[in-house]
């Protein structure tokens, strides 16, 4: 099986267990290929790892890819390789991990899953969004969501909501979130948002410190198109998908949608989403004295 490494950053305290999970699955027999950038983050002196083939772009042999870190790397691993519809398994080095779900220090059951296909492929909804800023185009995707936010950190900005054809409000903030059900135990969970579970075939609209009390997040069908409008004095504005943002000068339209493309995300029969719920979030549990 061929299967692709994907990191960004390798911290000296992980370093270690990294190339120890590296060499787990070579002696398995797994054929590895790892990001280049990675790779040389890695400074590794083990021969075989110098000895693993580099990519920058995944080609059509790879099987599955895996991505060493948090739900950064994650996310950065997605944005790579969305358009091939490889399965991407996520090895959690970060903090909450709600994508990257499983314990590095469980790499012999990984491994031994991995082989025996042990596994199960869940579908991860992607959006899509375009924006014009003056002659320029800008268009991306997201799998947790697409914001768009004032960079004067003084001023307001007037934001205009339209689903479909259909205008739905107006609302004074500093910006707005449009979020996947995946992305809802993102950024969408601190704005105060609810979650909702991966299979969800919804989005969420919610507002980002919004200057009135009359305005809530709302939950639509994701076949729904979303438009953004702003307007605002004395500032720019901040379009981000995910991880990354650009500054539009003028006055922006952004539109959403629901990609044509999905992620394929590999999980293991012992971890479940409300699991991960219960583990990261402390969900339910009194804690009381």
């Amino acid at each position: 099986m061929n299967i692709a490494i994907f990191g960004t950053t390798v911290a000296s305290e992980v370093k270690n267990k990294i190339e120890e999970i590296i060499h787990s699955f070579i002696a398995a027999g797994f054929q590895l290929s790892i990001y280049k950038d990675f790779k040389e983050c890695l400074c590794s002196n083990s021969f075989s790892i110098q000895q693993i083939p580099e990519y920058t772009i995944l080609d059509n042999n790879t099987q599955m890819v895996i991505s060493m870190g948090g739900d950064g790397t994650f996310l950065k691993c997605v944005h790579l390789c969305y358009t091939t519809n490889i399965p991407i398994l996520g090895i959690n080095f970060g903090k909450l991990g709600f994508l990257a779900q499983t314990n590095p220090d469980d790499i012999d059951t990984i491994i031994r899953n991995i082989a025996t296909k042990n596994y199960t492929i869940k579908s991860r909804s992607l959006l899509d969004f375009t924006c014009k800023n003056g002659k320029e185009k800008i268009n991306g995707i997201g799998l947790n969501e697409i914001t768009l936010q004032k960079s004067n950190a003084v001023k307001l900005i007037k934001i205009n909501i339209y689903i479909g054809k259909d205008f739905c409000c107006s609302f004074w903030a500093d910006g707005v979130a449009v979020s996947t059900p995946t992305g809802s135990t993102g950024y969408s969970l601190s704005l105060g948002a609810p979650i909702l579970s991966p299979e969800n075939q919804s989005l969420i609209i919610t507002p980002i410190a919004p200057h009135t009390l009359s305005i809530r997040p709302i939950i639509i069908p994701n076949n729904k198109q979303v438009t953004i409008e702003a307007t605002g004095e004395y500032t720019e504005f901040l379009i981000s998908n995910d991880y990354q943002s650009k500054t539009i000068k003028n006055q922006p339209r952004v539109q959403i949608k629901k990609s044509k493309h999905k992620v394929a995300v590999v999980e293991f029969a012992d971890t479940s989403f409300f699991e991960t719920l219960r583990e990261k979030l402390k969900l339910g549990i009194d804690i009381r004295k």
